[in-house]
C-alpha cells in the first residue's frame, strides 16, 4: 500500500543553502521544518570541529528564545548540543 501523501524531495542542496544563510529568520525557520520532519536539527551542515559555528549558535539561541519553541523541540537542541563540542556563547 503506497502513501498517498508523496512527500516532497529531499534536496540536500537547498537545505544547505537555507541553513546556513545569512538570514537568520530563514535559518531559523529551515531549522524547525527539517525539525518537524527528521526530529532533529540539521547540525552536520556545519563545521563545528572548533566549537559550535556562529551561525549554528545564533539558530539555536533564536529557537531557544522563541516563546512558541515547543518542549519537543527544546529537548532535541539539548539532544543535538550534547553531540557537539562545547557551545560557544557569543555576546
Amino acid at each position: 500500500m503506497k502513501d498517498s501523501h508523496k512527500k516532497t524531495k529531499f534536496n540536500f542542496e537547498e537545505l544547505k543553502t537555507a541553513a546556513t544563510s545569512e538570514n537568520s529568520v530563514v535559518r531559523k525557520k529551515v531549522f524547525q521544518e527539517y525539525f518537524e520532519q527528521f526530529e532533529e536539527f540539521p547540525s552536520y551542515l556545519f563545521d563545528n570541529t572548533d566549537g559550535i559555528d556562529k551561525k549554528l549558535s545564533e539558530t539555536i539561541a533564536d529557537i531557544e528564545n522563541d516563546p512558541d519553541t515547543s518542549a519537543r523541540m527544546h529537548k532535541g537542541i539539548v539532544q543535538m548540543l550534547n553531540r557537539l563540542p562545547s557551545r560557544t556563547e557569543t555576546a
